[in-house]
């Protein structure tokens, strides 16, 4: 039963390791420009970066993360992480990869 009044979107965090190289770290800030943010290093080459995003947005986060290919990995939460994990085997499973 609905009341009439909007409910909030329900949101999450991916946690990245990016590796800065090919400019990627700026490229990640450039694409999820409009997102909530923060970066930190990491001490060996790459950085942290948390992004906060719409649960229902959470296929399109897959889409635009693996754009960012080797640069990037999931690192958290376990759930977001395994969906990447899947969909790379379908694509490799594809002849994709």
């Amino acid at each position: 039963l609905r009341t009439g009044r909007p409910t909030a979107p329900v949101r999450a965090t991916v946690t990245l390791r990016i590796w800065d190289e090919r400019n990627a770290l700026e490229r990640c800030m450039l694409h999820f420009a409009h997102f909530e943010k923060q970066a930190e290093r990491a001490g060996d080459g790459a950085y942290l970066v948390r992004i906060r995003y719409d649960k229902d947005d959470e296929t399109e986060m897959e889409i635009r993360i693996l754009s960012f290919g080797p640069m990037v990995e999931v690192l958290g939460p376990d759930d977001f992480r395994g969906r990447i994990t899947e969909r790379l085997k379908r694509q490799k499973s594809c002849g994709l990869v």
